[in-house]
């Protein structure tokens, strides 16, 4: 951290207005407000569902079912917010930490679901592979007898 101050009175001291950027990037200040908004005893959170599924967004709440009750509603007048009310079932659980907690969960619900559309067909091929009788991908192998050794497995190369 002492090394960025330092380099940014360099920067200053050498004329340059801010932090030096990659071209196409720029810095923006990011938001000290929490993604919801928190009331005496509840917590809503608005999520863009452009960026996270409906499927991400329940399952992340039903993470959550055993601190808090959870209502997930449309958000009136748009076609792609949601609201997720979080009200703690103890009183003494502070919403603000809870809030993040259903924020990191529906970033991890919707990775998993990213990850199961990319490589689901290579899991349900693992899994089928592992639960057969026989070789799924090599049918020559199961073939023949123990005797015949078709495949050549006693010869050395």
């Amino acid at each position: 951290m002492e090394i960025l101050r330092g380099q940014d009175e360099k920067d200053r001291a050498e004329g340059h207005a801010g932090p030096v950027m990659p071209e196409g990037l720029t810095l923006r200040a990011v938001p000290s407000q929490h993604p919801a908004t928190i009331l005496d005893t509840r917590a809503a959170v608005e999520v863009d569902t452009t960026i996270y599924s409906l499927v991400a967004i329940l399952r992340a709440a039903y993470k959550l079912t055993n601190r808090c009750y959870v209502f997930v509603a449309k958000l009136e007048g748009s076609s792609d917010r949601v609201i997720v009310t979080l009200t703690p079932k103890i009183e003494a659980t502070p919403l603000p930490a809870m809030v993040g907690d259903f924020c990191n969960e529906l970033l991890d619900q919707q990775v998993r679901e990213s990850l199961a559309d990319e490589f689901g067909d290579i899991r349900t091929l693992i899994v089928a592979q592992a639960f057969s009788e026989g070789n799924l991908l090599d049918t020559k192998r199961d073939d023949g007898d123990y005797e015949a050794d078709s495949r050549e497995t006693l010869h050395r190369r």
